[in-house]
Parts: C-alpha cells; structure tokens; sequence
C-alpha cells in the first residue's frame, strides 16, 4: 500500500477528534440559540399565543405533558417503529439477495419494485384504515412499505459494485461460495446496507407520523392532532418537537453504528470525526 493511501486510511489523531466533535456541539448550541431567538421574536410580533405560543410556554407544555400521555405515546410510536421498521429492512435484504442471486427473480423483483417505490406511503392510509380499521396495524404497515425500498435499492446496489476480480481471486484461492458471501461480498457492499438502512429510518419515521395522525389509536402523531382538535397549540409544539428529537437521536445513534462497524472505510473515518 502507497504511502499516499496509508495517510486517507489512518484514523485522525484523537485530539484532532475531540476538537471536531466540540465545534459539531458548539455548532449545534448555536444553531438551537438561533431558531429559539427567531420563534421568540416571531411570537412577540404576532401577539397571538394560540396561533403561536412562545418557546417558554411551548417547554412548560412539554414538561406537564412529560407527567401525563408523553411517556405512553412515546412507547406507542416506538413500538409501531420497531415492527414495521424490522418487518421493512428484513423484507428488502431478503429480496435484494434473492434478486443479486437469480437473474430471472430480478427481472420480477425490480420492476416490481420500482413500480411502487415511487408511491408515498400516505397515499396507502385509505386502504391501510380498510384493511387494519383504526389500529396499530395501519402505521406498522405504512412504516413496513416506507423502509422497505431504501434498503432494498441500497444493497442491490452495494452488492453489483463489488470488484468482480476480488470475486474471482477467492475463487482462485479455492474459497466456497459461502465464504466468498460472508468474507468479500458483504463486507463490501456493507456500507451501502447501512446507508440503506440509515435512510429507511428517516422515511419510516415520517410515515409513523403521517399514519397515527389518521389511522392509529396511539403515538405521537395521534397525540398530535388530538391536541389540535383542543386548539392546544403549545402542547401540539410540544409534541412535533418531540418527535423531530427523537427522529434526530435515532439518526444519530444509526450514524455512530455505521461509522463504528465500517471503521476500514474512509467515508466512515470522516463520520465518525465529526
């Protein structure tokens, strides 16, 4: 290896790190000083706490919410999220690999695919309602058909970019096909699984909104417009802050996952240094 490779592929020194990761958070204090400077203005010009309640009447809001429904919409949501974001990335492995694997499944799969990929998942809350009624079973539905085609997209992608002479120099080595999968291909196409991933949540996230809004008995989202119908703006505030929190730990949390588990990959050595 070049020294000119070795210098990309060597972790930044620690304290090089440590001075990244407090200008993100310094970044980050400033920016939420900003957008709570601006909505205070903004509520003071407008003079109208109903249409929009001030950042402090929005967090005291947030804190007796905290002691009341919070908890249990928070749960709700969560566990909506977690089956239908399962359901979703296991469906869209399972297919990517069926598809990589036989030609003729892909001349099905894909099609099929990108047929509906291009269709919303709110577009399908009527038929969900139909299928499920009111229940949990229309947002883990919509959050499984959200999740699904990212990840799907994203491996096949990742497994028809890997070097095809790395595939034949294993096979040269006498390595079975299984280890050529388990040893060349996934690591390679890793990557591109988490990004898939990673993408998957963002849309599922929002979908699980849309979906509690109208179709679900629980959650975030049906808190929400259970607050609207009140004309409880500060506590609605309170709540679609909630869930864009929640939504940006999530992503953060993935993001650590995907930068600590491809360490060897420079893009990731760059993630994690942020």
């Amino acid at each position: 290896m070049s020294d000119a490779a070795q210098v990309v592929l060597a972790p930044p020194p620690r304290a090089g790190v440590a001075g990244r990761r407090l200008t993100r958070v310094l970044e980050i204090v400033v920016a939420l000083a900003v957008v709570v400077g601006l909505w205070q203005v903004t509520s003071i010009t407008i003079n109208n706490s109903t249409l929009l309640p001030s950042p402090a009447r929005v967090f005291h809001a947030w804190l007796d919410l905290l002691h009341a429904d919070l908890r249990q919409d928070v749960l709700a949501s969560l566990a909506h999220l977690g089956i239908g974001y399962a359901l979703g990335i296991a469906t869209g492995l399972a297919l990517a690999a069926i598809s990589t694997r036989f030609a003729l499944l892909e001349s099905i799969v894909d099609p099929l695919i990108e047929l509906l990929r291009p269709i919303s998942a709110i577009a399908w809350i009527p038929i969900a309602i139909l299928m499920f009624g009111i229940s949990a079973g229309v947002p883990v539905f919509l959050i499984f058909y959200a999740s699904l085609f990212p990840i799907f997209v994203n491996t096949v992608a990742g497994v028809k970019q890997v070097d095809a002479k790395l595939v034949h120099a294993a096979q040269m080595l006498g390595a079975s096909r299984r280890m050529i999968l388990t040893h060349v291909v996934m690591p390679a196409a890793l990557p591109y699984v988490l990004a898939g991933a990673r993408l998957s949540l963002g849309v599922a996230w929002m979908a699980m909104v849309a979906a509690e809004l109208t179709g679900s008995d629980a959650g975030l989202g049906w808190r929400l417009f259970w607050y609207q119908e009140f004309f409880a703006m500060d506590k609605v505030m309170a709540v679609i802050l909630t869930i864009g929190v929640l939504g940006y730990c999530f992503d953060t949390l993935l993001r650590a996952l995907q930068a600590r588990i491809t360490r060897w990959s420079p893009d990731s050595v760059v993630d994690e240094a942020r």
